[in-house]
């Protein structure tokens, strides 16, 4: 019985081995010996299970099927890369579509100014023709209308600033689609004409081109084109201040004859303003000792001692330098104007004259004769020097100390004008506007002054010549707006109350002033070089809300 069971074992093992063909143990058949099968472990670990028929199709498959996953992956991710791309660029043409809207409305309130010479204003309730604002609390409408653009368009609202005339916010919300982006803007208009400052300086000479002890009020803008970066464009010592930013000190006489000064909020206080900036294309401020430009802020009065801005391409020198900087927008920012602005020249071609200075004699009242011009030279408040010169063009009549003055007048023949005190007496009083050229030298040593109370720069006076204005008395005051093209000199203690523009300036050491009235652009005598008025609008911030 166990006989057969075995050979039930064995049957089968020997006919799979015999249909396998030989065996590891062939050699042992061929001694003769029986083969006696292996134990069912063998069986499942052998030869049996070494068989890889069929793998190669299932590793196949599973790389078809990664692949097949790969490019799905590849492919969504493909189509959402594509959307965000897509998405994206709808969003920057949405915000370019915004920053059109920006744009046109900084056109339109520039083109305010320039459209409106007399008194500009963007609180008037009418910006370049569009009947809004104005509004300090909350943003109003453009009212621009339709305003499609690159498949999008555009929304503009403005908001007026308290207090302050030449700043405004701009917001300009871009739409294209579902896709919107909001720009807000704070922008300032800037007048670049030499007028609007209390001291304009062209191409200078050698060593600086401002001096000495000035007290000067108002903006300040020098070019200094005729000077190397490291020259010192200005060079202040003693008790000197480059720019102040109010009226602080100037006299309660002066101050009475000129419009009271705009006021802006300063740490929740309401203080006055000259809203001055210090700008130099070329050249270096040296300030030593006490020279200042601007003041440290001082709480609890009226005035604002810091400086909105300093635009300053090489930096500051003297032994303070930057110590004595107290400027809004600190001392790194260099000349914001690039080429936009030159000196004005009376050798420069105007209205179809080879020079302003040639136009200036076509159309003036010429005084030609030596006696009439000796009787200019020797201008003083006594009667013994009254004079009356008119005709269609202009003129000019003095009776004791006061003085009438309208249109343009001529010194030719190298004429030159010259006012001096009488004795004791040392004030000449004038009204009108009106413009002297004097074709030499000029000098001033004497009061000249409005007649009565907020009479400045309502009646005005400019004096202009190709060569040298002098303001050298002690103690005097002087009212109006000066041009040389070669020096102002002010040695003594002179309050000029204007501004002086010229290439080269000699302040002396005795401390004169001068100050800005901001009113003055608006109120330029007709024939005054450089008078036409150029307005730059300026971004002073920019942010997507």
């Amino acid at each position: 019985m166990m006989k057969n069971k075995r050979l039930l074992w064995e049957a089968p093992l020997g006919a799979l081995r015999q249909a396998q063909g030989p065996s590891r143990r062939s050699p042992e058949r061929s001694r003769g010996r029986t083969l006696t099968s292996p134990p069912l472990a063998d069986w499942f670990t052998g030869e049996k299970l070494r068989n890889n028929k069929g793998s190669l199709l299932i590793i196949s498959y599973l790389v078809i099927f990664v692949l097949l996953a790969l490019g799905a992956a590849f492919i969504a991710m493909s189509v959402n890369e594509s959307r965000i791309a897509e998405r994206q660029r709808r969003t920057t043409l949405t915000l370019h579509i915004a920053e059109a809207g920006i744009e046109r409305a900084l056109y339109d309130l520039r083109q305010d100014f320039i459209n409106d010479a007399s008194s500009p204003s963007w609180a008037d309730g009418n910006i370049n023709g569009l009947a809004v604002g104005p509004n300090t609390a909350s943003f109003y409408n453009t009212g621009y209308g339709s305003t499609s653009l690159n498949g999008g368009s555009y929304a503009v609202q403005l908001k007026n600033v308290s207090g302050i005339s030449d700043a405004i916010w701009i917001r300009s919300t871009g739409t294209l689609g579902d896709v919107q982006q909001t720009i807000e803007v704070y922008a300032k208009i800037v007048s670049i004409s030499p007028w609007n400052n209390a001291i304009f300086a062209g191409a200078g000479a050698a060593g600086a081109m401002v001096n000495g002890n000035v007290n000067i009020r108002g903006s300040v803008h020098i070019l200094g084109t005729g000077l190397q970066s490291s020259d010192l464009v200005v060079d202040l010592g003693g008790t000197a201040e480059i720019i102040g930013n109010n009226y602080k000190d100037m006299a309660a006489a002066l101050k009475a004859k000129v419009p009271a000064l705009p006021t802006t909020t300063v740490s929740g206080e309401t203080v006055e303003t000259l809203s001055a900036v210090l700008r130099v294309k070329r050249g270096i401020i040296g300030l030593s000792g006490s020279a200042t430009a601007g003041e440290a802020n001082v709480t609890g009065n009226a005035y604002k001692e810091t400086i909105d801005a300093a635009y300053v391409t090489d930096g500051y020198g003297g032994s303070q330098g930057v110590t004595n900087v107290h400027s809004d927008n600190g001392t790194s920012s260099a000349y914001d104007l690039g080429d936009t602005v030159s000196f004005p020249s009376l050798s420069d071609p105007y209205g179809g004259y080879s020079t302003y200075q040639g136009y200036l004699e076509a159309n003036a009242l010429v005084i030609s004769s030596a006696a009439d011009l000796a009787k200019l030279a020797n201008i003083t408040p006594a009667s013994s020097t009254d004079f009356s010169f008119s005709n269609a063009k202009g003129s000019i009549t003095k009776a004791g100390g006061n003085l009438t003055i309208s249109g343009i007048v001529y010194l030719d023949n190298n004429g030159s004008l010259n006012m001096s005190k009488a004795g004791a007496d040392k004030t000449i009083t004038y009204t009108g506007s009106g413009v002297i050229l004097a074709e030499g030298n000029v000098q001033i040593n004497t009061d000249l002054v409005t007649n009565g109370n907020s009479s400045f720069p309502t009646n005005i006076v400019g004096v202009m010549t190709p060569n040298m204005i002098g303001f050298n008395e002690a103690n005097i005051d002087v009212m109006g707006v000066f041009y040389a093209e070669g020096t102002v000199t002010a040695q003594k203690q002179t309050d000029i109350v204007g501004t002086i523009v010229s290439n080269y300036f000699n302040m002396g050491t005795n401390v004169p002033s001068v100050y800005q009235v901001p009113d003055v652009i608006n109120h330029l005598p007709t024939g005054l070089i450089g008078q036409n008025a150029t307005w730059v609008m300026k971004t002073v911030s920019w942010q997507k809300i």
